[in-house]
């Protein structure tokens, strides 16, 4: 065995400070027996030393080194893209070829970690992984096995060893697609969002016209021409607040990699400008603070408010534009501005002389093409000059009977208003209603038509607060002015402002107040999709839904849950936006859009094998890279300071890594010998100064 200088060491069998201060003390002593020329101060200098020599205890420790095998990562790319073609069972093969490259050369420990992938490809995180896990001095190389598309490429890396890639796919692969290139988050309702949106077909000169279609929420389509390969402006109409969507699809080849990239959904947010409230007001009264303060504590409302100061019964010849505050602009608000309004509110209003009966047609017209209109009905409601004898009141949920009721009562919320989004969040449990303040005066009034929704009674659980839809508009009625007795707390008062708000919002159409709506779910398995249908009225009968690349059309039946909604699945597998309708017993259809948005994750964007992503990274590393549909490389193994790769071999390192292993100790100076060496040395010492 030889030993070097790296196997020497020493064993204190004392503290070293100790040993340091004993060191001191003899040199110290040898100096003092020099200086007086003492008789033995050699024979005492040589035993101090070997004393010293002895308590530190020197020895030889008895080391062997083995080779360690070096290891080589080999990181599969197992991601959806590397399903397409012939890539499997490329991968597969290579795979298979590194192992039996390998099998018998025991200086190679090959560690094989597949990456999966469903929505990225994340290569560079796994080996991060792999690399916190072996000494970084054992590495001999990393190879990949992808397609290249790799979405977490770092701008430098530093292995210290080769990195090699081998590509899966076809160099002659053909992919068409829409991307998108600038998204609109936002747009305003009534108005177009625009996306940048490009179509890349490689195969085809940059600006050459490519067919689009697109299909808008309500099931309409229009077609488009956009340029190949370059951006192009995409506008889609924003009708309502929340969100709105839109597909657009081009034409497939059945040549192509992948064809689901050839749809791109279009996606943005409705937000109102501003919403526009006009409040008309009878004689001045407490219920209309109410009103003031509910909607100018929102700053995303504009009032416009007007109240009638003078009664009809009140003897004053003074002309109403000498009375009013300011002119009532009667034709610039009904027929210029109408339309501008998102919301009108008769307030205890009465017909006085101040606006024309053709007026309130126009307000009539104007609830039909899409507005908005809520009255509060108190006993000027049932008079003379009441709206209950005009066309608005025609149009209100509910009629009323021309009795008016006064006596105390407390409002309840019904079944239906349990299930409805303005009244089921103040609704309380089945076994505890809320316990709110009374009113104590109510216009008695019945439903008009099967599709008025009451969701608050009073007395007799007459209709309270009952809505309606009205062609494109809607109309609500509160049949009592007295609901500011709940913002003064009396008698506990009520939950007046979410009430009042909830409903103004429900009335301006904000999508999350629908009360008929569709919601969708994809099953946890992805073979399915499960719809729950929030259902007033006629029970639902059936659900259809149409596969988004076939085109066939499923049905199935709708079942009652227990809270009181109704759900259907639809056994449709494809991925994307799928349009399904729901059927009731009155023949009611309701329509809803459900959208994966993970079918264009990043690894459907671009399928395409390539090696142009991993090349400049590759070779930073001394890499090998190439297409596997050529042959894979020869591995062969080289030294650190060599080439790593070439043009048909690819190179693992040699790193010469070892473990060593420590066998027995060899002490330079055993006790029993020191002891016997200081003996023999005191005896000679003694003889030669005696005599």
């Amino acid at each position: 065995m030889n030993r070097s200088w790296q196997d020497f060491q020493i064993a204190p069998l004392l503290d070293i400070g100790l040993l340091q201060i004993l060191a001191i003390a003899c040199v110290a002593a040898i100096l003092l027996f020099a200086v007086f020329r003492l008789r033995g101060t050699i024979w005492r200098a040589i035993a101090m030393a070997v004393m010293l020599l002895a308590l530190i205890a020197p020895q030889f420790t008895d080391q062997n080194r083995e080779k360690l095998s070096d290891i080589v990562l080999v990181l599969v790319d197992r991601s959806n893209s590397q399903n397409i073609g012939s890539r499997p069972d490329q991968t597969d093969a290579a795979i298979s070829q590194i192992r039996n490259r390998f099998a018998d050369d025991q200086s190679i420990e090959l560690r094989i970690e597949e990456v999966p992938g469903e929505t990225d490809t994340l290569m560079f995180a796994a080996l991060d992984r792999l690399l916190g896990g072996i000494p970084r001095e054992r590495l001999a190389g990393v190879v990949m096995i992808t397609d290249g598309q790799i979405h977490d490429i770092p701008a430098s890396l530093d292995l210290g060893a080769p990195l090699h890639a081998l590509i899966t796919g076809r160099e002659d692969e053909h992919d068409r697609r829409l991307q998108i290139r600038q998204t609109a988050d936002y747009g305003i309702v009534g108005k177009n969002a625009d996306f940048m949106v490009e179509a890349i077909d490689r195969n085809l000169e940059t600006g050459s016209p490519v067919s689009v279609r697109m299909l808008h929420e309500d099931g309409t389509e229009r077609n488009l021409t956009l340029p190949a390969n370059e951006p192009h402006r995409v506008t889609i109409p924003v009708p309502h607040a929340g969100p709105v969507i839109a597909e657009l699809r081009m034409d497939e080849n059945p040549d192509e990699t992948d064809q689901t990239n050839n749809r791109l959904i279009l996606e943005t947010t409705g937000v109102r400008d501003r919403l526009r409230v006009l409040l008309l007001s009878g004689e001045p009264h407490p219920g209309e603070r109410a009103w003031r303060n509910l909607l100018r504590a929102d700053p995303g409302v504009d009032l416009v408010h007007f109240t009638i100061l003078r009664p009809p019964e009140k003897g004053d010849d003074t002309p109403i534009n000498e009375l009013a505050l300011i002119p009532f602009p009667i034709r610039d608000l009904f027929e210029v501005r109408l339309r501008q309004f998102d919301l009108i509110i008769f307030d205890r209003y009465q017909m006085r002389g101040v606006l024309p009966a053709h007026y309130l047609e126009k307000v009539v017209d104007y609830v039909r093409w899409g507005g908005a209109a809520l009255v509060v009905a108190g006993p000027e409601y049932l008079g003379p000059d009441g709206l209950s004898n005009t066309v608005l009141g025609d149009l209100m949920p509910v009629r009323a009977t021309g009795r008016v009721i006064e006596q105390p009562f407390a409002p309840r919320v019904n079944t239906a208003g349990r299930i409805h989004p303005v009244t089921a969040p103040i609704a309380g449990s089945i076994n505890t209603p809320p316990k709110w303040g009374r009113w104590y005066r109510q216009i008695e009034t019945r439903k008009t038509d099967n599709d008025v929704m009451t969701l608050l009674t009073g007395v007799d659980q007459l209709p309270l607060l009952s809505l309606r839809r009205v062609e494109e508009g809607r109309a609500a009625m509160l049949s009592s002015d007295q609901m500011w007795l709940w913002q003064r707390g009396h008698d506990g008062g009520g939950p007046i402002a979410e009430l009042l708000r909830r409903l103004s919002h429900w009335l301006m159409k904000e999508p999350a107040l629908d009360e008929n709506t569709i919601a969708t779910e994809r099953s946890a398995d992805g073979k399915s999709l499960t719809l729950s249908w929030r259902k007033i009225g006629a029970e639902p009968t059936t659900a259809t839904g149409a596969d988004p690349e076939t085109g066939q059309v499923v049905r199935t039946t709708f079942e009652r849950t227990s809270d009181q909604t109704w759900q259907a699945t639809l056994p449709i597998a494809e991925r994307g936006l799928i349009r399904v309708q729901a059927l009731d017993r009155d023949g009611v259809t309701q329509s809803a859009l459900h959208v994966d948005r993970d079918v264009l994750t990043s690894e459907r964007r671009n399928t395409n094998s390539t090696s142009d992503l991993l090349r400049e990274l590759v070779l930073a590393n001394g890499g090998y890279i190439d297409r596997i549909e050529k042959g894979l490389p020869d591995f062969r193994r080289v030294k650190e300071e060599r080439v790593w790769f070439g043009t048909n071999w690819a190179g693992l390192m040699e790193t010469e890594s070892y473990r060593t292993v420590i066998g027995g100790i060899t002490n330079l100076l055993p006790l029993p010998v020191v002891a016997i060496l200081l003996g023999l040395m005191c005896l000679i010492g003694w003889r030669i100064e005696s005599k």
